[in-house]
């Protein structure tokens, strides 16, 4: 199973096994109070995806359809979360900067 959380949640026993997938460290948040298990920056959308509004729905389809290009070309971080996923069976991803990636299906 796969999920996603802001990191600035709490951490939870079913959160299973714990990705961060933003490009820099959330910031005022220490390693061990975020619990994360791996820190994958290189999966994170580009600057130039990351930098577009937060809460701005009428762009929020174009984001989705360029990040997801982004990840197809990215095969090999795909299948070691898949992998882990087979492994451990709950993966979280959790990030700080963008709120709507919450939408993102894998």
């Amino acid at each position: 199973m796969l999920r996603i959380k802001r990191i600035y949640e709490l951490p939870k026993e079913e959160d299973g096994f714990r990705i961060l997938i933003d490009e820099s460290w959330p910031k005022g948040l220490s390693k061990e109070e975020a619990k994360v298990d791996l820190w994958l920056r290189e999966i994170a959308p580009t600057k130039n995806l990351g930098k577009w509004p937060e809460d701005d729905r009428a762009h929020f389809n174009e984001f989705e359809t360029k990040y997801h290009d982004q990840l197809q070309k990215k095969n090999t971080l795909i299948k070691l979360i898949r992998d882990t996923e087979k492994e451990k069976g709950t993966v979280t991803f959790l990030y700080s900067t963008i709120k709507s990636i919450k939408r993102l299906q894998f």
